[in-house]
Parts: structure tokens; C-alpha cells; sequence
């Protein structure tokens, strides 16, 4: 079912210039091999069943990302009917080539088929991957951009890539929250109606909702406008920069409970809606191998009103094999106290893509985070 189509080249001519790629058979080539997934494997047999209700295209900053990726791709594919492109790019090679696969994409009970193409290019044909991917779309289907590496707004084949897609999702995991920032400023300042995403807010969600929970009982709301002092400890080497999922869990909770920040002696404080100082403490332990770099460790709070105190935690379950496991313990003289356990699930790659592809597009809690995140960021916000 998977066939490379390397265009043939003589190695003892000089790199030829964009102009002389001939893209233009390698892509003809991907298309019949498209429509061939499509023709009656024997005469009289029945066409197979074919589904697509968006395209994935899937750009990794190395081969080795790409590889690694195209299985979670596939197993999304699965769930959600696609056509997906995994492009993967070697600007500076010497020589320019593209080289194109076609696979078909069955579904766990092989009622559908789906269609994955992999495209990579070296050399001066980089520069016109995007074109060629944009050329094996299904035509009139959302189009999602998954960006796995590095974001510069002025790439061309980013922009290119970018401008015509529907959403863009971004790894933060795979680079830093710089590039979910500059993107974020990107689109904003040019007005693009992309929507903007990033799977590390996708595996907070869960830290979201233990959170949120601590606040569930209409006695224990007051509480969550009184907050005095937050801790929040990352996976790193001390001194290390505030991850993309610390950065967005912080300014999630300051978001959703009215915080502001403020300059004072060159640092930044928070401060209550009602006027009060919040003492946020940003803290590092050392990161066991099985988790990845810069991920949350744990986040705790203490909040008072009148005669009443309340001592919130939400923390990862080192004892296991893969620390997956969030242990959620409130501590308050009222019923809604208590200790639970819940998965956390951030090591199941394709449900985090899976889940970020169902969300809505355009997200204005995920929004005013990536503002509040960008004034940490400015601020170079470290853990201790």
C-alpha cells in the first residue's frame, strides 16, 4: 500500500535551482496514488469505504519528530476521519528533492479508510513544500496546521502554511512558550482568523478541573476570590524558566480569579481584585527521566475568609511507573474536604491531539492566558 516516489536526480550536476525541482511529477504522482486507494481492489468487489471530514497538515522539525508523530497522526486518523500530510524539511541540504508516500488509514474495525501522505523535502525545494501541500488538500474541508517545532512568523512556509489553515495547533512541548507567544502576537497584530492552539493546554486540563473543584461547594466559592498565597513546582533544574504548562496553568487560575500583575523593583506581584497581595512562589524539583521536561509537579494554594482557612493541593504520584496519576487533597472544616485520585493522561499523545482537534477552534479562555502568559514570559518568571 506505500510506495516512495523519489524523483531521480544526477548527482554529478550542480544543486539545481527552485525553478528546476520538478515538483510538479512528484506531485502527480501522490495523486494517482490517492485515487488508486480508491479503485475496486478486483473486479466485481465493492470500493472501500472512504471518510474525511478535515485535513492534518503535519509539519516536524526533524525526521526523527516526524516519525515519531505519524503514529499518534495515524491513531487520530482512526478516531477522527482525515487527510493527513506529515511534511517533513531539509533547508540546507545541498541537493533539492521531494520525496512522497501514500498510505491508506483504516479504522480500529476497518469500516473507513482514511489517507496519509508524507512528504519530504530537501534543499531548494523546501521552499515550496508549502504550495505542494496545500495542492493535496481535500478541497472545501477545515484544514488544521500542526506545528511542531520552532515558530517564526516571517518563514514563508510558515506563512503560507498558516494563512491558508483553519486553526493552528502547536506543541509547546517540543520548544518553548516563546513560539506559542510570538504566534499568538502574530495573529493578533494581523488581524489572521486562525484559531490557536497548543497541547500543553490540552494536558492541563486536568489540573484545570482538579482546581476548579477545590471551589465546587457554594461555601467554598468566597474562597476562591481570597486566595493568599500560591505554590506552583515544576520539573526542573532551579533558576530554570517557567514552562509553557506552568505558565498557562498560573495565568489560567490569575485570569479566572481577577488577579493583576504589577511592577514593583523590577518583578512582578499579584494582586487580588479586591486590592490584596497574593504571595506566588514559583519552585523546582528535580524531574524523574519517565516525565517530560519543565511538565507541573504540583500546585497548592491557602485561602481565608472570616474564621474560615482552606489548604488546597494537586500533585503528581511519583510512586507509580509513569507518574500519571494527580492527587487532589482539600483540607477545610467543611464536608467538601477529602483526598482523590485521578488520571492524568498526558502520556497518551493521540487522546491529547484527539481531544485539542474537538475543542472549539477559537478559545477566549485559552486567549486571555497566552495575554497574561506573555507578561510572565517578559518578565523572565523562574522557578527556585
Amino acid at each position: 500500500m506505500e510506495e516512495a516516489l523519489n524523483e531521480n536526480r544526477d548527482d554529478s550536476l550542480p544543486p539545481p535551482s527552485i525553478s528546476r525541482v520538478p515538483m510538479s511529477s512528484v506531485l502527480e504522482r501522490v495523486e494517482k496514488d490517492l485515487r488508486d486507494l480508491w479503485a475496486p481492489p478486483a473486479p466485481g468487489q465493492p470500493l472501500p469505504s472512504r471518510a474525511c471530514t478535515m485535513n492534518l497538515v503535519v509539519v516536524a522539525s526533524s525526521r526523527e519528530v516526524a516519525e515519531r508523530y505519524t503514529s499518534i497522526v495515524d491513531d487520530v486518523t482512526r478516531v477522527i476521519p482525515s487527510r493527513s500530510i506529515v511534511i517533513t524539511m531539509t533547508p540546507n541540504a545541498r541537493d533539492a528533492s521531494l520525496e512522497g508516500e501514500v498510505t491508506a488509514i483504516r479504522s480500529a474495525d476497518e469500516a473507513m479508510t482514511s489517507e496519509r501522505v508524507v512528504l519530504r523535502a530537501s534543499g531548494a525545494a523546501t521552499a515550496r513544500i508549502g504550495s505542494a501541500a496545500l495542492a493535496l488538500v481535500v478541497p472545501e474541508l477545515p484544514t488544521t496546521l500542526i506545528w511542531l517545532g520552532r515558530v517564526h512568523v516571517d518563514d514563508p512556509v510558515f506563512r503560507e502554511l498558516a494563512q491558508s489553515s483553519d486553526r493552528i495547533v502547536l506543541d509547546t512541548e517540543y520548544t518553548s512558550i516563546s513560539s506559542l507567544l510570538a504566534l499568538s502576537r502574530w495573529a493578533r497584530t494581523s488581524h489572521a482568523k486562525m484559531g490557536i492552539a497548543d497541547l500543553a493546554w490540552t494536558r492541563i486540563a486536568v489540573w484545570q478541573e482538579m482546581c476548579a473543584r477545590f471551589f465546587d461547594d457554594p461555601r467554598m466559592r468566597p474562597l476562591a476570590f481570597r486566595v493568599d498565597s500560591l505554590r506552583l513546582v515544576q520539573m526542573s533544574e532551579k533558576g530554570a524558566r517557567l514552562g509553557s504548562e506552568g505558565a498557562l496553568l498560573l495565568a489560567w487560575l490569575a485570569t479566572r480569579l481577577h488577579w493583576r500583575l504589577e511592577p514593583l523593583g523590577g518583578a512582578l506581584r499579584f494582586r487580588r481584585a479586591d486590592g490584596k497581595v497574593v504571595h506566588v512562589e514559583l519552585a523546582a524539583m528535580p524531574r524523574p527521566e519517565r516525565v517530560a521536561p519543565l511538565a507541573v509537579a504540583s500546585v497548592s494554594f491557602t485561602a481565608s475568609a472570616d474564621d474560615m482557612v482552606a489548604k488546597g493541593t494537586v500533585a503528581r504520584d511519583f510512586e507509580g511507573d509513569v507518574a500519571d496519576v494527580l492527587r487532589y487533597r482539600l483540607e477545610v472544616n467543611l464536608p467538601c474536604a477529602g483526598e482523590q485520585t485521578v488520571r492524568l493522561g498526558v502520556n497518551r499523545s493521540a487522546r491529547v491531539l484527539e481531544r485539542t482537534l474537538h475543542r472549539p477552534a477559537r478559545d477566549d479562555a485559552f486567549a486571555a492566558a497566552v495575554e497574561f502568559a506573555e507578561k510572565l514570559d517578559d518578565d523572565g518568571a523562574a522557578c527556585t
